[in-house]
């Protein structure tokens, strides 16, 4: 549990520091509820002992399913509201851009 909620508060800071915005503590929920569910989970596996098994291909939809929607609900708006998708398109635009100028520069050095 503590892992889950050091990753949550530091994904928490690195958030502050993309859009300075107040924390919302969504995505420290994120992380602490995904520790709670693999903590149950464990539990649950040992109460179990191998006398039930889901099918590998269940499990991993299921799996993948609450991460889509934990994620959905408690980690991209965060990440939205801090416009990091327009900051991050405008940095592939600059970096499009230094390619561009560095192969200008390269072509106009070595066909002289």
């Amino acid at each position: 549990m503590a892992t889950f909620a050091v990753s949550g508060l530091m994904h928490e800071l690195i958030f502050y520091y993309l859009g300075r915005v107040k924390p919302t503590w969504e995505i420290t929920w994120f992380f602490l509820l995904h520790g709670v569910c693999l903590n149950v989970e464990i539990y649950a596996k040992k109460v179990i002992n191998g006398r039930l098994k889901l099918p590998r291909i269940i499990g991993t939809i299921l799996t993948v399913g609450f991460v889509m929607i934990t994620s959905f609900w408690l980690f991209f708006p965060q990440l939205l509201r801090c416009n990091s998708d327009v900051r991050a398109l405008a940095e592939y635009e600059a970096i499009g851009a230094f390619f561009k100028d560095v192969t200008r520069a390269m072509n106009s050095t070595f066909s002289r």
